[in-house]
């Protein structure tokens, strides 16, 4: 009636694991059903490799180390994820159960199948078995902490950002099945053996979860004599019940690994893989197209195929948990853009193409840009303007909330940027407000189509504003740019950063009449030819001079001159305004005294906090003035709100039910602050607009971070 102890645990003074205990003999069709398994999920797996193969260009493995170190970072650590406390934390305690079930199974693999029959050593005993029997159970109680924090925010909670169909209900349940019946096999095994052996088994206590379950299980049999006829048919029962729920549980798992890519749980998969491919260039650069190649046929993403490889895993790397679509401001206002749904479009294309795809790299050998690649019709695997809406895609305020709120590192903004281009350079199909602009910037140098002198700005100052023409050299060049030069309000800054510039003693310079537009929202905008024109006129101005360092007021200047002309050849040194005069100051060649007594706040431009991590300089340049006294919004630094033109949507009319720029003033506004300090054009032009819009521009004044040092010399 007792099943036996395996032989190296007949010694009752050390605690051993019993494999297989009660289940000897039919080990080879759990091995058999387990391998079958594994052949299942590896085919299933390596054939969704080879759909994300044909995408432009392949998987990337340079950077090794890199990429090692992120997968540690955002899969071990969970960083991203424990952002949000509350689903941090839930999140963190399912991964924790699952990563110690895996470890706990595989080291009974190994003690079983290894050790044991290659080297006749018991791993699993004695002290170290004693220490895995208490972490496994312990671990047990956090899973199922989790998942009951889960099943919380699913039932009660209900989130709008979560996806809500049925695969999620049922891989809760599996996943809570799974522990349950784990737990519910050792129980099975401690009442037994317990009532069979008692004292002699001292280390069952060790199964701290366990072996309450199985006192249990033993009190509601019909008696504790055990010798008895009746307490030896309950002993029979459990170990009957004992075989049905370790045969219930093999075939769970077999279950779950056959299938679980058919199920959200994917992503313990495609995440980590995502982590590890996902993008080495900075933040702020975008894909340089091969313009020049005449062999290309498409430009930008129109079929499934022209993303790249990288793209189409973000599709599958996707968790729907919904961080990128509660931070998205296009969302917020009410437009077509769900981050979220554009990348679930795009794992749903490939799930719908999937058969039209051959095997492989790409038919192009992988470079960018190419024909789709794909057998049969092409137009099958249309993308753009079909499964993803064209109303979508110009939405966007290339903000990069969604890519920083990620905890998978999905790429969006690039993706939108991508059907953008497609739309723009092979449909020749933008909104019409941007075709006009582009035409003005074609024409005119600049999106306002002004035609004046970029040194207007300067004739109400009391003094000359050098010009590089004319000194040839000088350490600093302040490009003023677009903005700076023709928009009223920027022209302000402009005066004012030349103000600081001037009282600091710096040997600077403006080009005047030769800067023209380098056209980076154009780039946004997916009219890359222009921005590649437009960046390559300016290089071959900076040719002709000499300078030290480049200064910007606009932080898109910043980005594109730092991260995206040395994509042309264009390396410079360069510096955001808040940063040189946080220097200045700091250095103590200007010094702010004039007394400011209000309250103000800051709003952190996206392409200066975001894509370039600059969030201390500008408050430090406000800490500066006496008197004030800064206040941060609710959504500040890193997860800052956007003012809503990015992406070119300061050209563009995008119906939103609750404008960005409004939902963002009104942030500022219940602060209390009486000023709202920003650091780029953009965001004053856009923050202006919101106030004059509101009635609201006697309550709430609007200034650059410049101004209001300068009017504090």
């Amino acid at each position: 009636m007792f099943p036996e102890l395996p032989p190296q645990c007949e010694n009752f003074s050390t605690a051993c694991r019993w494999t297989y205990w009660n289940v000897q003999g039919t080990e080879g069709l759990m091995y058999a059903l387990m391998a079958l398994a594994v052949i299942v999920f590896a085919g299933r797996l390596w054939m969704r490799i080879q759909a994300w193969r044909q995408g432009q260009d392949d998987l990337p493995f340079d950077h090794l180390g890199e990429r090692i170190r992120r997968v540690l970072v955002y899969v071990v650590a969970q960083y991203r994820i424990l952002r949000d406390r509350i689903p941090g934390v839930m999140h963190l305690a399912i991964f924790a159960g699952f990563t110690i079930f895996f470890i706990g199974t595989t080291l009974a693999t190994i003690d079983y199948d290894v050790t044991l029959p290659l080297f006749g050593i018991k791993l699993l005993s004695g002290t170290f078995y004693l220490l895995y029997k208490v972490v496994l159970d312990v671990f047990s109680a956090i899973f199922i902490v989790g998942l009951g924090m889960s099943l919380w925010r699913r039932v009660v909670r209900r989130p709008s950002t979560l996806t809500y169909n049925p695969g999620f209900t049922w891989i809760l349940f599996q996943l809570w099945l799974f522990v349950v019946t784990g737990l519910l096999i050792e129980a099975l095994r401690i009442a037994y053996v317990d009532a069979i052996y008692g004292a002699r088994f001292w280390w069952s206590q060790y199964s701290v979860v366990g072996y309450w379950i199985g006192k249990v299980i033993q009190a509601i049999g019909p008696t504790q004599d055990w010798t008895s006829a009746a307490g030896a048919s309950y002993l029979s029962s459990l170990l009957v019940s004992h075989r049905v729920m370790w045969w219930f549980h093999v075939l769970q798992v077999f279950v779950f690994i056959a299938t679980l890519l058919d199920t959200p749980l994917r992503h313990i998969i495609y995440s980590p893989l995502n982590i590890f491919f996902s993008s080495m260039k900075p933040a702020g650069q975008l894909t340089k197209l091969n313009l020049e190649d005449e062999t290309v046929e498409q430009f930008g993403v129109a079929r499934l195929t022209d993303f790249r490889a990288v793209q189409l895993l973000n599709g599958d790397a996707c968790t729907e948990c919904g961080r990128c679509q509660a931070a998205c401001p296009a969302y917020m206002a009410g437009t077509a853009l769900n981050p979220k749904q554009v990348i679930l479009n795009i794992r749903d294309s490939i799930s719908a193409y999937q058969g039209f795809l051959p095997i492989g790299p790409h038919a192009n050998g992988g470079s960018r840009n190419g024909s789709n690649g794909a057998s049969g019709d092409g137009d099958a695997l249309q993308v753009t303007g079909t499964r993803i809406s064209e109303d979508a895609l110009w939405a966007c305020t290339t903000c990069r909330a969604c890519v920083y709120e990620c905890p998978v590192l999905i790429e969006h903004v690039d993706a939108i940027v991508d059907m953008r281009r497609d739309l723009v350079i092979m449909e020749a199909n933008p909104p019409k407000l941007l075709q006009n602009t582009f035409t003005n910037a074609e024409r005119a140098g600049n999106p306002w189509g002004n035609r004046g002198s970029r040194l207007d700005w300067a004739s109400a100052l009391d003094f000359e504003v050098p010009l590089l023409a004319d000194k040839k050299e000088c350490d600093v060049l302040y490009w003023v740019g677009c903005a700076g030069a023709f928009d009223p309000a920027s022209q302000r800054t402009t005066r004012a950063v030349a103000r600081i510039l001037n009282q600091a003693g710096v040997d600077w310079a403006v080009l005047g009449d030769e800067e023209t537009c380098h056209c980076e929202w154009a780039r946004r905008a997916g009219n890359e030819p222009l921005y590649q024109a437009s960046a390559q006129a300016n290089i071959e101005t900076f040719k002709q001079y000499k300078f030290n360092l480049i200064i910007t007021h606009c932080p898109h200047c910043f980005n594109t001159f730092k991260n995206e002309f040395p994509q042309f050849g264009g390396d410079y040194k360069v510096a955001h305004h808040s940063l040189y005069i946080a220097k200045l100051i700091a250095e103590g060649k200007i010094k702010p005294h004039t007394q400011r007594s209000e309250s103000i706040t800051f709003h952190d431009s996206c392409y200066l906090g975001r894509y370039n991590g600059v969030y201390d300089a500008p408050r430090a340049m406000l800490a500066s003035v006496p008197g004030l006294n800064v206040i941060e919004m609710a959504r500040s630094r890193d997860r800052g709100l956007c003012c809503g033109g990015g992406g070119a949507q300061v050209w563009m009319e995008t119906h939103q039910t609750h404008p960005v720029n409004q939902i963002r003033l009104e942030e500022a506004m219940s602060t209390g602050a009486s000023t709202v300090a920003a650091a780029c054009p953009f965001c004053t032009i856009m923050l202006a607009s919101a106030a004059q819009s509101k009635g609201v521009t006697e309550q709430v004044r609007v200034q650059d971070v410049a101004e209001i040092v300068a009017e504090a010399l």
